[in-house]
């Protein structure tokens, strides 16, 4: 019998796990559906929608679905962020593998769900802020390592969250709170990003406040990590 986890990489083992045990869940740009199959296999949620705003991904989606004999359990909707989702359709959903504020602006129309799995890749200051500022409370975070890169990801639902530092926005609040094992290296992949952008940063007049907060967010996660 094929073993769905195996095509699960470490990132998308990361998004998987952060899902609690669920009635309904969407799984928005799902690509090629392994979280979605995986997650319906598993039993984590009972009834799952992979969508996609692309033919091309969603096909690759539905082979699979067939591949590991999930149709009685995941059915593909062609969607562009939630708009084949019904109202509170789904009690859990997956926004995965895209920049922060994409993320932040398929979250306007989300339709009514309870929990939020969210993986971004660029922009973590924008949406942490955009979850504060717009009534979600971030419930859990996690790291992980795959290949050359580090990411993150979180779930958050529905509440009244506490105030949020700079740092905190761009680290996570959970993360620096409770230092999982990478957390360390993670806050040095950070680092390295910002030595990059301080690196090729330009002089013109415009540059120089983006450079003066680089310097402060250097300063912030050297003393992180003096800390540890």
């Amino acid at each position: 019998m094929l073993n769905i986890e195996k095509n699960l990489t470490p990132r998308l083992k990361m998004i998987a796990d952060l899902v609690p045990p669920c009635s309904s869940l969407c799984d928005i740009g799902t690509d090629h559906g392994y979280v979605a199959i995986y997650l319906a296999k598993k039993g984590i949620a009972k009834k799952v929608i992979a969508a996609d705003i692309k033919k091309g991904p969603l096909f690759q989606a539905e082979k699979n679905i067939a591949l590991f004999q999930a149709g009685d359990l995941v059915e593909t909707r062609l969607s562009d962020g939630f708009c084949a989702i019904k109202d509170k359709e789904a009690q859990c959903a997956i926004i995965a593998g895209m920049g922060g504020e994409t993320i932040a602006s398929i979250l306007e129309n989300e339709k009514g769900c309870t929990y939020f799995v969210l993986q971004m890749q660029t922009a973590h200051r924008h949406l942490r802020e955009y979850l504060c500022k717009n009534g979600y409370v971030i419930e859990k975070e996690a790291i992980c390592s795959e290949g050359r890169k580090m990411y993150t990801a979180l779930l958050a639902k529905r509440g009244e969250s506490p105030h949020l530092s700079e740092v905190e926005m761009e680290i996570g609040p959970l993360l620096i709170k409770h230092r999982p094992p990478l957390f360390n290296d993670y806050v040095r992949y950070r680092l390295y990003e910002i030595d990059v952008i301080l690196k090729n940063i330009s002089s013109s007049p415009s540059a120089k406040e983006r450079e003066k907060h680089c310097l402060y967010l250097k300063e912030e996660y050297e003393r992180l990590l003096e800390g540890a």
